[in-house]
């Protein structure tokens, strides 16, 4: 599957959301308002040319979307003016224009030598996630002796960006130089070129994850157990969160009350009997939010050959 962002007028977008499906691709998300519309959607090899083809008589713009399918968490030291909004704000903006579903999330003890630290449920929000960026400071021995010390254990990639050259050697974290608590535009020249070097390491990173799960792929594409969930759980009409269903690289975050539908979300039908408990994981989020984690060919083998 190729995911695309699709952007353009509302008038005759729904000429590309039928190709979609005529070519047998799934729309992610539509954000429609009364003069553009924005959709993300995946669409199998062979049929991107006809999607061109369409884009181009609704006279609309095509652009890849390589982080679709990547929950990333966006960590600051703290909401403080020389904290963000820039560049935190600026990095999300580029994130999300390239498909990824960005979280923020600010530390309550961040800042500081000494006196940082990371609470237990702030670990566990952010291991929630696929990637996770953290934004630290400009002075070394902070960063060497006390920053990378607190964030080192956390079990998933992490980008780390901070204004000394250091040489990281922790596996689960790429380091960028250069990048701090500074106020600028990060629109123009070198100023942007600094934010594309961290949009760089973040790409890499997703690489890395997109490579891990070709050689041990889910059993099931997060993408169709997103519309089987869609399909079956009427609520979501209802929920007011972005993205009820947000894509992960190994399954899905359903935005509605753990107690309530979790079972309802494990008793939906797939294929051939097999149910969404007999393919995934379902549990809690650290705020009662649904994980749904598929099951790894390795463990369980493929689910078309039960």
């Amino acid at each position: 599957m190729e995911f695309m962002i699709f952007r353009g007028a509302p008038y005759r977008h729904d000429w590309v959301t039928d190709l979609i499906e005529d070519v047998g691709g799934f729309i992610v998300s539509i954000d429609l308002t009364s003069t553009e519309v924005v959709m993300i959607f995946a669409v199998p090899k062979e049929g991107v040319s006809k999607i061109e083809g369409m884009v181009k008589i609704v006279h609309g713009e095509l652009m890849p979307a390589p982080l679709t399918g990547i929950e990333i968490i966006m960590v600051s030291p703290s909401y403080a003016r020389h904290h963000a909004p820039v560049p935190h704000c600026n990095l999300i903006e580029g994130l999300r224009e390239s498909g990824a579903k960005v979280n923020s999330l600010v530390m309550g003890r961040g800042v500081g030598l000494t006196i940082s630290q990371m609470s237990a449920m702030e670990r566990l929000a952010i291991e929630e996630h696929d990637i996770a960026i953290f934004m630290f400071g400009c002075f070394e021995h902070c960063i060497r002796e006390y920053k990378l010390k607190m964030v080192e254990k956390l079990k998933i990639p992490i980008v780390v960006m901070a204004y000394p050259k250091l040489e990281v050697e922790m596996s689960n974290i790429t380091y960028v130089s250069g990048l701090s608590r500074m106020l600028m535009s990060f629109k123009k020249g070198n100023e942007k070129t600094r934010l594309n070097r961290v949009m760089d390491a973040v790409l890499e990173t997703a690489d890395g994850l997109k490579g891990e799960l070709e050689d041990d792929p889910p059993i099931l594409p997060p993408i169709y157990l997103k519309q089987a969930i869609e399909g079956e759980v009427q609520d979501l009409n209802m929920c007011i969160a972005p993205f009820p269903v947000t894509l992960k690289t190994d399954g899905v975050r359903v935005k509605l009350p753990y107690a309530n539908f979790a079972e309802d979300i494990m008793g939906i039908e797939l294929v051939e009997g097999k149910t969404i408990s007999d393919v995934a994981d379902v549990t809690p989020s650290h705020d009662d939010q649904i994980l749904v984690r598929v099951h790894r060919e390795s463990a369980s083998g493929s689910l078309f050959g039960w």
